[in-house]
């Protein structure tokens, strides 16, 4: 499952080279993702859907669907409330993941975005507060050319070098532990897809 999808051209990347995955694109914004909702509509693509949802709003449905969640170069609110361990973003996030499920996360902000610089420390530091929101992190590093590639990012390439970008990787905790077991309350949850038919 990939948050904060854009245009979905990672989902369909996936979507394409590994046709037994079964690949869900997920963005609050309809406009971008329609249209890799149209790509995969014309690749035939039937391993793909496109959830037009903002991740504060994370269907319950959803729970425990992924064995992968990826975010790649999230902005706005999704930006916000990961580097503020925000547990309406947090949770639902790793409510995604199965148990033995794991997290992928690109991030990259700077004092011109109105952020404090991020850095592998900057992740380091607020571990403990992703711990008990559901998630541990497992590995966080400067992010490689290799990385920014295959996330298929177009913000990315918007963004533009050199821009640090750091990679971090989390897993699903175990369900004593942290506020995901605890049946937070989301607020009203809805649906709204594209799956493969976009309006």
């Amino acid at each position: 499952m990939d948050v904060g999808a854009g245009d979905g051209g990672y989902a369909l990347h996936r979507a394409r080279t590994e046709p037994t995955t079964f690949v869900i694109a997920l963005d609050a914004s309809p406009d971008a993702l329609s249209d890799g909702a149209w790509r995969a509509k014309r690749a035939r693509l039937e391993n793909a859907a496109f959830l037009v949802e903002s991740v504060e709003c994370m269907p319950g449905e959803l729970a425990r669907v992924a064995d992968e969640v990826t975010v790649h170069f999230p902005w706005g609110s999704l930006l916000r409330g990961l580097l503020a361990a925000d547990p309406l973003v947090v949770v639902p996030i790793a409510r995604l993941l199965k148990d033995d499920g794991e997290l992928r996360v690109l991030l990259s902000a700077t004092g011109r975005d109105g952020y404090a610089d991020v850095a592998p420390e900057s992740l380091g530091r607020i571990a403990t507060e992703y711990a008990v929101l559901g998630l541990e992190l497992q590995e966080t590093r400067p992010a490689t050319a290799s990385d920014i590639a295959a996330s298929r990012s177009s913000w990315a390439k918007r963004l533009g070098a050199p821009r640090p970008v750091v990679y971090a990787r989390y897993s699903r905790c175990s369900s004593r532990r942290g506020l995901i077991s605890e049946g937070i309350s989301l607020g009203p949850q809805r649906i709204q897809s594209t799956w493969n038919r976009p309006s």
